[in-house]
């Protein structure tokens, strides 16, 4: 499977603290596995918000969401609940 971040996702990224960077990438690693093994942690909580859109927790207030398309998954959001609906906004705005 192939995994991309768009830059968006990057500069979201980018704004958060080293702490916070590490707590992502830990997330974004537990995503991986979970796509690779079908097994994933409690905490994760991964939901479906479209035929192809999952979102994933990081924490209380930090959600990763991404695109799934056969062997390609593109984290394309990252931040608090607010931040993911208007990404998904944008998106229906755009037609994906």
């Amino acid at each position: 499977m192939k995994y991309i971040s768009i830059s968006h996702f990057d500069r979201s990224f980018d704004r958060y603290s080293k702490p916070e960077q590490e707590t992502i990438n830990n997330t974004l690693k537990a995503i991986i596995s979970y796509l690779e093994t079908g097994e994933a942690t409690h905490g994760l909580r991964i939901k479906k918000l479209s035929s192809k859109i999952y979102e994933a927790r990081i924490s209380i207030k930090l959600r990763i969401a991404y695109f799934r398309e056969k062997d390609v998954v593109k984290f394309f959001c990252l931040g608090t609940h607010n931040d993911i609906a208007r990404c998904l906004k944008r998106l229906k705005s755009i037609k994906i």
